[in-house]
């Protein structure tokens, strides 16, 4: 559902619609009437008073079809509707347009008489069926808007203006007796019910012209909008019926004409200043309105400037204080992390972040075509440091062979604390053979223990094994082959009294 303007705005587009409806029925209705006292030959139904102009055939059936066609109009998309319309506008522009052809060129192209009401033919006149010039123009016009009334131009609503104008001056000169205003000519009247007629329709053209500026403003809900609805319905109507009371007492033989016309001038100007003076008036209380309306908006504005400014700086606050706590959460998830994947004693990798790291550097090195090397490295006469000095020395030990192994790889390479004294070293694209890498730790043992930060001397067996980028053996499998190159390594320096005892 749309907001209240908007629902508004639809109800009073519908009433133009219903207005458009309305006015195509009485229209046709005054057609039919005409037409069937030519039929019944009842002056009262053509010629509304005796004595006064009566509408032709040709009028009586142009309107009839305009009105049908305004009717269609209101149907929307409806191609038989659209159909219709056109066909009846077309029709009425070229009645009106040959019938002024006829009195501009002087001509008679036979099209008065063409209906069959053979009353007509007894009426006085050179021309008894031909409609009065000012009739003929309107019927175009009101044809050529009708035709165009969905166009995007000004153009319809002009036509449509015009003819208004047109009927309402003709109705105008009834009112007040000139018949300069209705009449060419001695038999060329535009009828009271004609001028009637096509105002009417006119007005419902005008009424479905929706998408124009003239019926955005007449139906909208601002200052402009109901000042212009006021004044439209006001005005003409309080001219109007000045015009008609003079008009009585100049008949009466209250004043003469001249005073009739002065007085009349006084009136007017009274009466538009009058309504200048009340539209003034609400322009000065809307701007009123306006200016209230401003300053509570400014008022609330500024409160909530002020509001928003404070929850602005909780925000922060409360902003600054979560930052800190995932700053703290996360440096404690950092930390944790560490220690999940990190020796505690030696600072090199565990168990855990060995088997993870190790699997992704066989894949890095498979992938760019790299070979690698296992080791397997067992620190000897571990139990016997526990047993003679305590696992305190034991721990100094296996530190000691943690800062070994760091020292002789590369921190590319995976160096990891997998047991209690048990290490291993996953090497990539190394460049040099095990051999040389053993002979390394070897001397870095010696240069340990010989060094006076070594408090209990240590020993380290060791087992290697190479792994081409073109195998794919299993971690557990490469693991498995250099602990068992590590053992027999361990047995060879036992057998050569190269171990300590207990180891």
């Amino acid at each position: 559902m749309g907001t209240e303007p908007e629902v508004r705005h639809v109800k009073k587009l519908r009433l133009l619609t219903t207005y458009a409806r309305m006015v195509a029925v009485t229209v046709a209705v005054i057609g039919l009437v005409a037409l069937a006292g030519w039929w019944l030959d009842v002056p009262l139904l053509r010629s509304v008073f005796p004595g006064w102009t009566a509408m032709v055939v040709n009028t009586a059936s142009m309107l009839t079809i305009l009105a049908v066609g305004l009717w269609c109009a209101t149907l929307g998309e409806s191609r038989i509707g659209s159909l219709v319309r056109r066909l009846g506008a077309s029709l009425a522009m070229l009645i009106g347009g040959l019938t002024l052809i006829e009195y501009v060129m002087q001509v008679d192209l036979a099209i008065d008489l063409l209906l069959p009401f053979e009353h007509q033919r007894n009426q006085p006149g050179l021309f008894p069926g031909r409609m009065a010039p000012a009739t003929a123009l309107c019927i175009l016009l009101s044809g050529l808007s009708l035709l165009w009334l969905n166009s995007r131009t000004l153009l319809p609503q002009t036509l449509a203006i015009a003819t208004l104008c047109i009927s309402l001056t003709a109705v105008i000169g009834y009112m007040f007796n000139v018949s300069a205003l209705y009449r060419v000519g001695i038999y060329s009247s535009m009828a009271i019910h004609t001028a009637i007629a096509l105002f009417l329709l006119n007005s419902g053209i005008l009424a479905l012209r929706q998408r124009s500026q003239l019926i955005e403003l007449l139906i909208s809900d601002t200052a402009g909008g109901k000042m212009a609805r006021s004044l439209l319905t006001s005005v003409p109507l309080v001219v109007l019926g000045i015009g008609a009371v003079l008009l009585v007492g100049e008949r009466q033989g209250y004043y003469d004409n001249r005073f009739s016309l002065a007085l009349m001038a006084t009136l007017s100007i009274v009466t538009l200043v009058a309504v200048i003076l009340r539209t003034a008036n609400h322009l000065r209380w809307v701007d009123k309105s306006r200016g209230r309306a401003q300053a509570e908006l400014a008022s609330l504005n500024a409160a909530l400037e002020t509001r928003v400014t404070e929850r602005t700086s909780e925000l922060e606050a409360a902003n600054d204080k979560l930052l800190a706590e995932i700053a703290q959460r996360q440096k404690i998830e950092d930390e944790a992390r560490r220690l999940s994947m990190t020796d505690e004693l030696t600072g090199l990798h565990n168990r855990r972040s060995f088997f993870l790291l190790a699997d992704q550097l066989l894949r890095t090195a498979r992938r760019n075509d790299q070979s690698c090397l296992l080791f397997f490295i067992d620190l000897d006469g571990l139990k016997k440091i526990n047993d003679i000095h305590g696992h305190e020395a034991g721990d100094l030990a296996i530190t000691a062979a943690a800062q070994v192994l760091k020292a002789a790889f590369r921190d590319s390479d995976v160096v990891a604390r997998i047991g209690g004294d048990e290490f291993v070293v996953l090497a990539a694209d190394v460049g040099e053979p095990a051999d040389g890498l053993t002979a390394r730790v070897q001397a870095l043992v010696e240069e340990f223990n010989a060094s006076d930060r070594c408090r209990y001397p240590i020993a380290l067996s060791m087992g290697a094994v190479g792994c081409s980028p073109r195998e794919l053996k299993p971690l557990g499998e490469l693991l498995a082959s250099a602990d068992a190159l590590m053992y027999a390594n361990k047995l060879r320096r036992r057998q050569a009294g190269c171990l300590f005892d207990g180891a």
